[in-house]
């Protein structure tokens, strides 16, 4: 009798098999993380290439996000039908189309589209990854796989504005697109040959495309509403029409998949308050990353006058020291109670993004690298924690439902986040314009009075970033609660 694929790949790697997987869904992931900051450095060359604002630039983080949290639905879907490893190959191809799209793209709308397509290979990856590492290990060692999962999530915005900057300095942005294709390629020759196949004994069942429909106009009509307030009142026809239809949508979304028998996301798992708080959580975890991935470049090139390698080189620091945190925030998780490390962790970032909201023009590199060094490793101890927490109190034949579920309310909060923050900007910056512009002689700004006007806008939105993430504590003591409770 012919041996099956999956056993095959057991019997030939035995015990080191989980790992060598592991390894493989992380590289992709990785890839598509490097891609996802990498571009964020070069963002005002971009700007200048097609004469565009930095509101309309920001619908490349958003396309980006966006996407990426719509594909995190149909992940399980996915897996139960074609099999983790043809799942992983499609994420790959999608995202070396996009990667190739941008490479060549000539105008701004084609790069958008190549972000999108970035961005649903980007959203396959991430649930993918955490439920096979999940699932591969057992549960005395899930820590440490977690702690693997969360290294390819933070290695990538570490490396990937460094990166970026130096071909945006040295060569062009569009080379930003091309220099992640061959790692794209390689990632998917490993998971074509490694990744196992679908299991035999799981059925799909019918996909909710309704449902699948209705969140996407929601999430694709919230970020179009909020992105256009920028530029027009919120009882602007450019605005309002696409908020409403985004709540309709987002009503008949849950409607539809309560009364499904195959519903796209099964919502009686959040009955659990503390699914419910891990997935609050993870959004306001990953609204403040992004947002900080978002600010303190774009803060480096227009306040201090930095180049893009420069910029880039900010986060550097703090992502490779997350290399290290990673697998010793694992090692923890797998002898104490998450909720201490996740407390630990989300005052740790509080205290950082505060202290950075003093930064001037003139505050020094070591202050200012030192100071997001402080704030990753604060995050270093929330990811993995929650990641863990979360999947660790849902049945096991529920936990790629859940990594897709949880996976998508995290990125949903980043992708709000980054846009509440490119609003933001804006917002405080005409705010201290006309004040600047009041107070100047003959109201004119000279450069000085530009750089104060940006250095008063950043300071209000690390300032109000910090404030919105400490609210994520709320959750956390719940968490501590209930575990206390249940002790």
């Amino acid at each position: 009798m012919r041996m099956d694929r999956n056993t095959a790949l057991r019997e030939k790697f035995g015990s080191s098999y989980k790992w060598v997987a592991g390894f493989t869904v992380v590289l992709g992931l990785l890839t598509t993380i490097f891609s996802s900051t990498m571009v964020n450095v070069a963002l005002t060359d971009i700007m200048a290439t097609f004469q565009i604002t930095q509101g309309s630039a920001q619908w490349m983080s958003t396309a980006f996000l966006c996407a990426s949290s719509v594909a995190m639905l149909t992940t399980a879907w996915l897996m139960k039908r074609i099999g983790p490893r043809f799942t992983f190959l499609i994420a790959i191809t999608s995202f070396i189309v996009g990667s190739l799209l941008g490479w060549f793209s000539e105008s701004y709308e084609v790069l958008v589209v190549a972000r999108l397509l970035q961005g649903t290979g980007a959203g396959f990856l991430q649930p993918l990854s955490m439920a096979l590492v999940f699932l591969l290990f057992p549960a005395n060692m899930r820590g440490r796989a977690m702690g693997l999962f969360g290294m390819g999530v933070v290695i990538g915005p570490a490396m990937g504005p460094v990166i970026g900057g130096i071909i945006t300095d040295s060569m062009d942005w569009h080379t930003t697109f091309a220099v992640v294709i061959p790692l794209a390629f390689i990632a998917g020759c490993c998971g074509a040959y490694l990744l196992p196949d679908k299991d035999t004994d799981q059925k799909p069942g019918q996909f909710n495309f309704g449902s699948l429909v209705f969140i996407a106009l929601s999430v694709g009509c919230l970020l179009t509403g909020l992105s256009n307030s920028q530029f027009y009142p919120f009882a602007s026809f450019h605005v309002y029409p696409y908020l409403l239809i985004s709540g309709i949508s987002l009503l008949l979304f849950f409607l539809r998949d309560i009364k499904s028998a195959a519903p796209l996301v099964d919502l009686r798992m959040f009955k659990n308050l503390r699914v419910t708080s891990s997935a609050v959580i993870g959004a306001l975890t990953t609204a403040g990353m992004f947002s900080s991935f978002y600010t303190i470049p774009l803060f480096a090139r227009t306040v201090q006058s930095s180049s893009a390698t420069d910029a880039g080189l900010l986060l550097l620091p703090a992502g490779l020291l997350l290399a290290f945190v990673f697998p010793i925030v694992g090692r923890l998780i797998d002898k104490m109670p998450a909720y201490r490390l996740i407390l630990f962790g989300q005052t740790v970032f509080i205290v950082a993004s505060i202290v950075i909201s003093f930064s001037t023009k003139d505050t020094s590199y070591l202050f200012l690298a030192g100071w997001i060094i402080v704030g990753r490793i604060g995050l270093g101890f929330i990811m993995p924690s929650n990641s863990t927490f979360a999947l660790s109190i849902v049945p096991p034949l529920m936990v790629p439902e859940a990594s897709g579920a949880l996976n998508f309310v995290r990125m949903l909060g980043g992708t709000i986040g980054v846009n509440l923050t490119a609003l933001l900007i804006t917002a405080r910056t005409e705010h201290h314009t006309t004040i600047a512009i009041s107070t100047a002689k003959d109201g004119i700004l000279d450069a000085a009075d530009n750089i104060q006007m940006l250095t008063n806008t950043f300071e209000d939105v690390f300032l109000i970033s910090a404030f919105v993430f400490s609210l994520s504590l709320i959750p956390a003591l719940y968490i501590a609660w209930a575990h206390k409770k249940e002790a």
